[in-house]
């Protein structure tokens, strides 16, 4: 584990085990069973943990009551998958040939490279990522064929998605079931690490048969340690830990592939999020070859005080406790204290405070007085 300090519920030790060995699985009891069945379906990992069980040939020999529980999630990851290929082709009508790159990321990437990290996977979205200069023609394609943002969007919102994030807010169409996601980029245009976006785009894979590109195998798990170490306060992110473990257990074993990926995160700029990426996956799932990848990323490595606070901090926020009890003050503290990060990291400080306190006014305003009062800004 990452923090020999920090407390691991049986449950999530249990299922960290099974991911990396499905053969524990014939050791495990139905009372341990529960505990991983709960924390399984809480990650989103219960899917992919299925398929591996699966591969491993040891999920018909678990107990039939458990075993339901697969089959279960299994039957809906199948509908989910059905629902992501018709959006995927759909959207390919709507937009391929249109004399710009379409790129397909995460989940609808793998889905179409038929990667392993996909078995399992339970779609809730679809994300593509368009140069920025057309993301207002390709917004224009999108609203004709019946899309629409999910959320009301005010003034400020507007300027926030458009001028200071990567990507617009979830889109909503009402004969589909799925969410998109429309990126220009992998990380905010504003925060303290923008990566070469002509590269990302210029370095991607055209997907046979289709309309569609992927990135690059190394700026794919870049993407993946982006999102989570340099994006997110790593809260409920340990399936996309599981992704990182993935993606190098996938292309790991390519002649060159590791001084690629190290290459390309110099040029991109993450190489502390790779860094951090290999950490976590080598400790949590036994990701093969990670500490010789940490020792060529040694140019990015935090210094010591950095990363025994990001290990403990990241460990506690990654890692969830048992589904019978409420989160720790450990835990909650270090949730915070990764989210200041987080904030810290996407913004310069001058538009924090200033989204800071537009938030802070906006949430102050529909706070109500008073329980019985309704709501602040009524009538």
């Amino acid at each position: 584990m990452p923090a020999p300090g920090v407390r691991i519920d049986p449950s999530v030790r249990l299922l960290l085990e099974l991911v990396r060995d499905p053969s524990a699985a014939l050791r495990a009891s139905e009372r341990e069973w529960d505990g991983v069945v709960r924390v399984a379906r809480i990650t989103r990992l219960l899917g992919p943990l299925g398929a591996r069980l699966a591969a491993g040939g040891v999920l018909d020999r678990i107990p039939p009551p458990v075993r339901a529980h697969f089959d279960s999630e299994q039957a809906l990851v199948a509908h989910r998958t059905q629902m992501a290929r018709r959006l995927l082709g759909e959207l390919g009508r709507v937009l391929g040939g249109r004399g710009f790159p379409v790129v397909v990321l995460k989940g609808g990437a793998y889905l179409l490279q038929g990667l392993a990290c996909a078995r399992g996977r339970l779609f809730a979205d679809v994300d593509l990522m368009v140069p920025r200069v057309h993301l207002d023609a390709v917004e224009g394609l999108l609203r004709e064929a019946g899309w629409r943002f999910a959320e009301s969007l005010d003034a400020y919102d507007e300027r926030y998605y458009r001028e200071w994030s990567h990507e617009l807010p979830p889109l909503e169409h009402p004969g589909h079931p799925l969410q998109l996601d429309l990126h220009h980029s992998i990380l905010p245009p504003v925060g303290r690490v923008r990566p070469d976006d002509a590269a990302l785009f210029a370095d991607s894979v055209e997907v046979e048969g289709t309309p569609f590109r992927v990135l690059s195998p190394a700026d794919q798990v870049l993407h993946v340690c982006a999102h989570v170490f340099q994006d997110s306060d790593l809260a409920e992110m340990l399936r996309d830990v599981s992704d990182i473990d993935a993606l190098l257990r996938e292309y790991g074993t390519r002649p060159g592939f590791a001084d690629e990926l190290v290459a390309r995160a110099r040029r991109h700029g993450l190489g502390r999020a790779l860094w951090y990426g290999v950490e976590f996956s080598g400790a949590l799932f036994g990701t093969p070859g990670a500490s010789e990848l940490k020792d060529a990323l040694a140019f990015a490595a935090p210094g010591a005080t950095a990363r025994w606070a990001m290990v403990r901090l990241g460990a506690r926020a990654l890692l969830p406790e048992s589904p019978d009890r409420l989160p720790s003050l450990a835990k909650r503290v270090a949730r915070q204290l990764l989210f200041l990060r987080y904030l810290l990291l996407r913004f310069p400080l001058r538009l924090l405070v200033l989204h800071a306190a537009y938030k802070g006014a906006r949430r102050f305003r529909r706070v109500p007085k008073d329980p019985a009062a309704g709501p602040a800004d009524a009538g």
